[in-house]
């Protein structure tokens, strides 16, 4: 699809502040912009109301925000929000991108992969995004409203990072299977084979997407993890990942995370869960998609990067409590000496004459 450029002026402070709100929610200026043409363009309509001036809310809602307001409370609604505002966006995206490959499909393409392209597109992707259509909603349903802020968002943010990845890579497969079902002239139909591998893959995908929107709602708010916790992390990122000696460098983290990681400092689990596991994460994700691909990238060797910095990080602070238990020992058993010797209990430089 071809891009343009569109430039218009905007107040400098409208501007900062909303480069900050979208950064809160990990899109750019562009993608917003983005998502508003497009909602416009298929609604035809601008998607808000737009007054002379703002209308008072009802007491109930005023009372609402207030509770909202409250320390601890306004933070983690906002962010409930936002992600499920994306969610829902995505599913959009998803059933556009499904409906366009399914309604391109020209009838004079027979063949068992183009068959299995229409089911998937047409019937069993399009089920599946109304089965994950359906548990983004129910996120809002007053029954889950109260209890959601006390769920680890980590798992959420996971699902969400699933979502997308689905999404964008439909959107890839409808930018290059449309055009090559129109060009098609006839004949051979093998072409199309490819195509069929990596939908039946994004079929896979989603089917391990309920059992993450499962544990985020038997979660708790994630505060500081347990050794548990963070081997399960680990696996859930790399359940789609088939590259044998990145799997053999996982099994190796996880070992040392059982052995060290509950007697690790508190800073140092902090920066684990927040920067380090994250990025491992997103590398694991990174790797599934190229392996789907069938690319031979630098991802396998990115992910044996990130595990050896997680595995010394974990090690270091371990040898490093053990240095100090030490020393902290003998330092103990120097100051008996001391004390022990200025009592004459015992020969020393330091007993008195």
């Amino acid at each position: 699809m071809a891009q343009v450029m569109v430039n218009f002026r905007i107040d400098e402070t409208i501007k900062k502040s909303m480069e900050q709100a979208c950064k809160e929610m990990g899109m750019s200026m562009t993608t917003a912009f983005t998502i508003f043409a497009t909602k416009v363009s298929r609604e035809k309509r601008i998607p808000f109301e737009i007054t002379a001036e703002p209308s008072r809310p009802p007491i109930q809602q005023r009372l609402s925000c207030r509770r909202e307001l409250q320390p601890g409370c306004e933070e983690e609604k906002a962010v409930l929000a936002r992600k499920q505002e994306q969610l829902e966006l995505l599913c959009v995206e998803i059933r556009r991108s499904l409906t366009a490959i399914h309604t391109a499909i020209p009838s004079s393409i027979t063949g068992l992969s183009m068959e299995q392209i229409r089911l998937l597109c047409g019937v069993e992707l399009k089920d599946k995004t109304a089965g994950i259509a359906g548990a983004v909603r129910s996120l809002s349903s007053s029954r889950n409203a109260e209890t959601l802020q006390e769920k680890d968002t980590g798992i959420l943010e996971e699902y969400l990072d699933g979502l997308s990845s689905i999404a964008a890579e439909l959107k890839e497969l409808e930018n290059a299977l449309v055009p090559a079902m129109k060009s098609w002239s006839g004949g051979d139909t093998g072409g199309f084979e490819p195509y069929e591998r990596r939908l039946a893959a994004v079929s896979k995908e989603f089917d391990a997407l309920p059992a993450v929107m499962q544990r985020f709602l038997h979660s708790t708010a994630r505060k500081q993890g347990s050794a548990r916790a963070f081997q399960a992390r680990i696996q859930a990122a790399a359940q789609l990942v088939e590259t044998a000696y990145v799997l053999t460098a996982l099994e190796n983290l996880e070992a040392l995370v059982l052995r060290h990681y509950d007697s690790l400092e508190g800073q140092t689990k902090a920066h684990l869960e927040s920067h380090y596991l994250p990025t491992l994460e997103r590398t694991l994700r990174e790797l599934s998609l190229t392996e789907r691909n069938g690319e031979d990238g630098s991802a396998a060797a990115l992910c044996l990067r990130t595990v050896n910095v997680l595995s010394q990080v974990i090690h270091d602070q371990q040898q490093a409590r053990q240095a100090l238990g030490e020393r902290s020992l003998e330092a103990e058993v120097a100051a008996l000496e001391r004390l022990a010797a200025l009592r004459g209990d015992i020969a020393g430089s330091l007993k008195p004459d």
